[in-house]
């Protein structure tokens, strides 16, 4: 089998007038190569294909009999959707969720809207072109001010969580401007934020883990920040499995699930929670591109107490080939 890793490389410099994490979600090069030596112990060939302007022409000269994708793709709301839909368009059977579910779970509000009310989540506003102080008003202090289709923890940093509507509206100005995207405000949860990792298809799907984060000096209010992300060693404790009662596990499970299909999420995917005060969890996004960094990814983390990484990179691909009836040797 010959399989196309489609990935977006990290330049290593930022471009002058973007933000420092425009290029946060791209792949480091220990990263693609990681994934593609576990690849290649299923006896596959694996070429490593950019998912940039010239993938169409890339797949369809390659003659790919399946494509492993975490390309992000570029562009804005729709980015994450483009790589999958190229392959969809030359009939490149690929791992992961197909072009709608990428497209949908990239945009926060809408994720949102698909999962309730099977599965709670906070209340939130979304400010679009214009700002909405009266809806501000339906929404108790402290919130999380936040970019509503990025990645990564892209544009949450010092200064997302608010404590007053002026100062949730400036943030939300100075956002649309970094960032050109509608910003979601929603209210600050002070429960533990817990990731929960599942696999599969269909009625096979099933949770890989739980894991929470938590801030290392117990520090509150605590957001998963791009900063505190980059600094994880020193700033976050990772807990496996989460110091949670046994039937909040069971419950988050269950959710983790419920979003998972709800969504329509294929093969792979990651689902937050943030607890509320009284210990209820509550959604706050999917990733179904979830990072596959060896050293720095809470997919790679919660999986690694029943997973090893080669095989949880090789999972992804049998469980695609599995759903798709394509054979691998």
């Amino acid at each position: 089998m010959k399989v196309a890793l489609l990935h977006n490389p990290r330049p290593a410099v930022t471009a002058p007038g973007l933000p420092d994490d425009a290029f946060e979600e791209f792949d480091r090069p220990e990263t693609i190569a990681a994934i593609t030596r576990a690849l290649q112990m299923l006896g596959v060939t694996v070429d490593v294909v950019p998912a940039d302007r010239r993938l169409p022409w890339r797949l369809d000269e390659g003659r790919y009999d399946f494509a492993f994708n975490v390309a992000e793709g570029t562009g804005r709301r729709c980015r994450e959707s483009v790589p999958a839909a190229v392959c969809e368009l030359l009939g490149v059977p690929f791992t992961g969720s197909d072009s709608l579910t990428l497209a949908l779970t990239l945009d926060k509000a809408l994720a949102r809207r698909a999962v309730s009310p099977e599965v709670s989540v906070a209340p939130a506003v979304l400010l679009d072109a214009e700002d909405d102080a009266a809806a501000l008003a339906a929404l108790r202090y402290p919130m999380l001010v936040k970019p509503n289709d990025e990645g990564s923890s892209k544009g949450i940093g010092d200064g997302a969580v608010v404590d007053d509507g002026a100062a949730a509206l400036a943030r939300a100005r100075w956002l649309r401007a970094r960032y050109g995207c509608p910003v979601l405000v929603e209210e600050y949860l002070p429960g533990a934020e817990i990731t929960v990792g599942v696999t599969g298809n269909g009625a096979g799907a099933r949770v890989l883990g739980l894991m929470e984060i938590a801030p290392a000096d117990g520090r509150t209010p605590f957001v998963y920040s791009v900063d505190v992300k980059r600094d994880w060693r020193r700033c976050v404790r990772y807990h496996t499995p989460p110091r949670v009662p046994a039937e909040t596990q069971a419950t988050l499970r269950r959710l983790a699930l419920t979003a998972y299909r709800l969504l329509g999420c294929r093969d792979f995917a990651r689902v937050d929670f943030r607890l509320d005060a009284t210990g209820r969890p509550h959604f706050i996004e999917c990733n179904p591109l979830p990072g596959l960094d060896p050293d720095n990814s809470d997919l790679v983390f919660l999986a690694a107490p029943s997973r090893p990484y080669d095989a949880l990179v090789q999972g992804i691909l049998l469980d695609a080939a599995a759903r798709t009836g394509v054979r691998i040797d």
